[in-house]
């Protein structure tokens, strides 16, 4: 992606997305809790789109691992976030399907 960069920064980069992941999925609970699930979504849209820019913004590999961290903090945010979402959304007759989806 840039030039000089070595194996080791891209594979850091690479898996950083999934060391974030967790960090949201905890995080999202507490944050949801205290701010509400429309706030959430919010919350995490905004994120998405802050490491969005971030990595289509780089100039070296340090923001491509700083933005992908991001990024898999809001993924794991929102793979709590949705589901609770979804659930008080949803009639209740269409509860269990829209959940296992």
């Amino acid at each position: 992606v840039f030039e000089g960069h070595t194996t080791f920064e891209w594979s850091l980069a690479v898996a950083v997305f999934a060391v974030g992941g967790p960090f949201g999925a905890i995080a999202a609970g507490n944050i949801v809790d205290s701010k509400g699930r429309r706030n959430g979504m919010a919350i995490v849209t905004y994120l998405f789109l802050v490491g969005g820019l971030l990595q289509t913004l780089a100039t070296n590999m340090l923001y491509i691992t700083i933005a992908r961290f991001i990024i898999g903090f809001a993924s794991g945010f929102s793979s709590v976030l949705v589901p609770i979402y979804l659930g008080e959304l949803a009639p209740p007759t269409l509860r269990g399907t829209l959940g296992t989806l």
